[in-house]
């Protein structure tokens, strides 16, 4: 009888393990659908708007959702407006040309 109720305990464990694995698949295969489908979505976003998609403008993505995730006490960052947007690398912006010379120390 002892034996039986090894090889049943053996069998159930070996599902169980099996069933696990797969579910870690299935999840896994999920998230991967998941960050291809946005992906697209944001390439095609970035085409109908007539911009080409840049790694510039991921990175500035994330940066945004960085500073969101971490809350209300964050500090703005200086030079930045609650209201002003800042510019991106196709708009045209007319300033007076000086030359900078370094100060040595």
């Amino acid at each position: 009888m002892q034996v039986l109720s090894d090889v049943i305990g053996g069998l159930f464990r070996l599902v169980l393990r099996l069933t696990l694995l797969v579910a870690g698949a299935v999840f896994f295969m999920s998230l991967l659908v998941a960050g291809i489908v946005v992906a697209g979505a944001y390439t095609l976003w970035s085409l109908l708007r007539g911009r080409r998609p840049t790694l510039q403008d991921i990175l500035r993505f994330q940066r945004g959702r960085a500073g969101w995730s971490a809350g209300f006490g964050t500090r703005a960052r200086p030079g930045h407006h609650h209201g002003h947007r800042p510019t991106s690398g196709g708009d045209v912006v007319e300033v007076q040309a000086r030359e900078v010379t370094r100060a040595v120390q």
